[in-house]
């Protein structure tokens, strides 16, 4: 079964610092290290790249939590609705 999330992106510039403490932002209860996951991920596109284009992007991934299908859809700038349905045998 397919399951849609809203995806928004934003980016920000970090010093040589790190990452900083972010347990005193509201809303994070905690901040834990869950160790490494090794993904793989296989992009498609049309052979004249008419996904691109449109800033649809679709991948399949395999390994970590969300292993399966996930097609990215632009709503507005730096907001995307994504689709993502499991791996199957067919």
């Amino acid at each position: 079964m397919a399951e849609t999330k809203r995806e928004i992106e934003r980016k920000y510039a970090a010093d040589d610092g790190g990452l900083p403490d972010l347990t005193g932002v509201p809303g994070v209860a905690a901040v834990l290290d869950q160790g490494v996951a090794e993904l793989d991920a296989t992009y498609y596109d049309t052979p004249d790249l008419r996904l691109a284009a449109a800033s649809v992007t679709l991948r399949r991934r395999t390994g970590g939590s969300d292993a399966g299908w996930h097609l990215k859809l632009p709503v507005s700038p730096g907001v995307r609705d994504e689709i993502r349905a499991p791996l199957s045998g067919t």
